[in-house]
């Protein structure tokens, strides 16, 4: 029997977190991706009857997203920062692991990493994701070169993903 509406709207408030993580790394913008899991909501609820049954239902939800994503960077006219198939394919086994968890495991394990950063760091990532300014305009505001920021998101990122592969693989 198909997904019934109730359905869709607990899972999608229940994983709205790594749904939003999943599509911000593809879209790099968390604006746009809350955009993106907008449309996803609504084409889950018009699509139902094509949506097996809860178990497949976050397989639908992310490769909609994925898609929609990819339409969204286009749209933006960023086809220079599209991810390739292959990078997207592996990210795909990586999020089937981090579907296995609670979006409250998921959530509890971020903060626990974001603590564990620098104190510039932590601060670099407030004004990245919390505050929402662009890399250029951190650059600006804390008077660093361009380049360095983004070497220091990448160290930042890789550091918290490292995290993160810990934290969830311990926590089963």
């Amino acid at each position: 029997m198909p997904v019934d509406p109730k359905t869709i709207t607990t899972t999608l408030l229940r994983d709205r977190a790594k749904l939003l993580a999943y599509i911000g790394a593809i879209v790099r913008d968390h604006h746009v991706a809350e955009d993106v899991l907008q449309e996803v909501s609504m084409l889950a609820i018009e699509k139902q009857e094509q949506i097996k049954d809860a178990d497949t239902l976050i397989p639908w939800l992310r490769v909609a997203s994925r898609y929609r994503a990819l339409k969204a960077i286009e749209k933006r006219g960023k086809r220079a920062s599209l991810m390739d198939a292959e990078l997207l394919d592996q990210m795909e086994s990586h999020w089937a692991e981090v579907d296995r968890l609670s979006s409250q495991e998921v959530s509890q394990a971020l903060h626990a990493c974001l603590a564990k950063l620098a104190p510039r760091a932590q601060k670099l990532v407030e004004l990245r994701y919390g505050v929402g300014l662009g890399v250029r305009a951190i650059a600006e505001q804390l008077g660093r070169k361009t380049d360095t920021l983004y070497k220091s998101f990448t160290r930042i990122h890789a550091a918290l993903a490292r995290c993160m592969r810990l934290s969830t693989k311990e926590g089963r």
